[in-house]
């Protein structure tokens, strides 16, 4: 069984490892590395979209969250109960 990330933590996580892809990313275009700025945008892509569907869920009914406001969701739109 897996074990529940609490959905704070989740959001915290995704959010931060989004802002160090955007970082990549830039250095990526302003050294002209194409490469690095690929990967970032697979960063990107990960951390925003793929990872906030899979952990970031209510522990109460375990409903997928809408990723749009992440840190200001206080209370599940499904349930209502605090998150």
């Amino acid at each position: 069984m897996r074990k529940n990330i609490p959905p704070r933590a989740a959001a915290l996580v995704c959010w931060i490892m989004s802002l160090f892809a955007f970082l990549l990313g830039f250095i990526g275009l302003i050294n002209h590395e194409m490469t690095t700025f690929y990967i970032a945008l697979v960063l990107i892509i990960v951390f925003m979209i793929l990872l906030p569907k899979i952990f970031w869920r209510c522990p109460h009914c375990g409903a997928s969250l809408p990723a749009s406001g992440m840190m200001r969701i206080r209370f599940c739109p499904y349930c209502n109960k605090p998150l």
